[in-house]
């Protein structure tokens, strides 16, 4: 697909920013994140029931609503300052909002794996966050009339959560329904000051030094059923009374259970595995933090396997559905009971430096998971439907984003891992009876 820019411009806030909040602190989590752009990218079909709506009058809603949904999400309009302490200048300069044209149809970006190079055209960036725009909006126009809108932030300003809610408020507003809106919180640094240089953050290789390719898998609400009732299967008689499973537990499980058989044929033998899982922070600590806060409040939790033995038989499922099930219940119990803001910061610092560490080696098989299940990201209707696929962004290292699917109680996992990892991840018959 040849997709081509016809015009970029900055949206402000339809409202200036009152000058007591033009200098929006981060906290000592947001301090940790590198210096990077991460995405999303939702796919829309040109619906017959909205006739006589043409591209241009849907750009124009859509740049308005941005406009105006700005004013509420004030910080993504302002720029990153990295002078003595690190700080967003709340200057209202704007989100880059961009139209792009794509020679093709929409249909040619919903079936088969995706192309790497194509993802990126849907979603440029800038290279450095430093003075540039923290929020980047490609609206690319397929010569159907679908639409693909790629969304890229800094990792700075917020995670996926955060973004998910900006996204939501901004398809809210372009449906007239401002008045919906759950106003954002943005107060994080007060319950998290910097209070000293965090622990530098290298960020991970780049993704010239291997082949990776990126598949979708999709897992139906009943594979998924299927996956939760063999686990019960195998679980203990003891266990089996109180054994209630989630679909992210069981689906990641699987994968898992995969890419660890693909890592013992590639390498003649069975190596030490690390599963590695984003935490969502909110509502599992035992701290006074609002539902609605923007910012970094996530962590990363891990399950190391130990030197495996000689010969040993390949891992199976429900022996990696207890690795899974001890990571989430470990990780739940112990940010239950942390107590301050300052352990929290230390326990999580600690996490992303661990994360960054496992990265860089090639000693174990690091399988890294984040779910962005629950984050309401196929209800983003602008106006014309909900989106008929959405997808996160090439990553440029080993990572499986699972989403919530497009049919309910489903789940799509977006693999990315070496170009030979992914055959033998397709030659495997137990991973691809739960998979379409």
């Amino acid at each position: 697909m040849k997709v081509e820019v016809q015009w970029k411009k900055l949206v402000k806030p339809s409202v200036p920013t009152p000058n007591n909040r033009q200098k929006w602190k981060l906290s000592s989590m947001d301090e940790l994140q590198p210096l990077v752009y991460v995405g999303v990218i939702f796919y829309y079909r040109d619906y017959a029931e909205k006739p006589g709506v043409d591209i241009a009058q849907r750009l124009h809603q859509m740049e308005e609503s941005l406009s105006k949904t700005l004013t509420i999400f004030y910080p993504m309009a302002g720029r990153y300052k990295e002078i003595d302490d690190c700080f967003v200048h709340c200057n209202d300069l704007g989100v880059e909002f961009v139209h792009a044209k794509v020679d093709g149809q929409i249909d040619q970006g919903l079936h088969g794996d995706p192309d790497m190079d194509s993802l990126n055209c849907l979603s440029r960036f800038p290279t450095k966050v430093v003075g540039n725009p923290l929020v980047v909006i490609q609206v690319n126009t397929f010569e159907c009339g679908g639409l693909a809108i790629g969304v890229r932030f800094a990792h700075k300003i917020g995670d996926m959560y955060t973004m998910a809610m900006f996204i939501n408020s901004w398809a809210t507003t372009c449906r007239g329904n401002i008045d919906a809106i759950v106003c954002p919180n943005f107060e994080l640094s007060s319950l998290f000051p910097v209070k000293e240089s965090g622990v530098p953050f290298r960020p991970p290789p780049l993704i010239g030094k291997e082949d990776f390719v990126s598949s979708r898998f999709r897992f139906s609400g009943n594979a998924i059923s299927k996956l939760k009732a063999l686990a019960r299967d195998n679980a203990k008689d003891s266990m089996a009374i109180d054994f209630h499973l989630s679909r992210v537990e069981v689906v990641s499980a699987l994968i898992s259970r995969a890419l660890v058989d693909v890592d013992r044929n590639i390498n003649g033998e069975q190596r030490a595995f690390v599963v590695c899982m984003t935490v969502n922070l909110r509502q599992k600590i035992n701290l006074a933090i609002p539902s609605n806060t923007c910012g970094n409040l996530f962590a990363f939790m891990f399950a190391r396997s130990g030197q495996p033995t000689a010969g040993k038989s390949k891992l199976e499922f429900k022996g990696m559905v207890n690795v899974i099930r001890h990571l989430i219940s470990d990780a739940k119990t112990k940010y239950a009971t942390v107590g301050d803001g300052e352990e929290l910061c230390s326990i999580v610092r600690n996490s992303l430096t661990e994360f960054s560490r496992t990265l860089s080696t090639t000693e174990d098989c690091l399988i890294g998971i984040s779910s962005w299940c629950w984050f309401g990201l196929y209800e983003n209707d602008f106006g014309w439907g909900r989106p008929v696929l959405v997808t996160s962004t090439p990553t440029n290292f080993r990572f499986i984003f699972l989403i919530d699917g497009e049919e309910s109680g489903g789940i799509d996992a977006w693999i990315t891992i070496d170009k030979d990892e992914m055959i033998l991840l397709k030659q495997d018959p137990e991973f691809l009876a739960f998979t379409s």
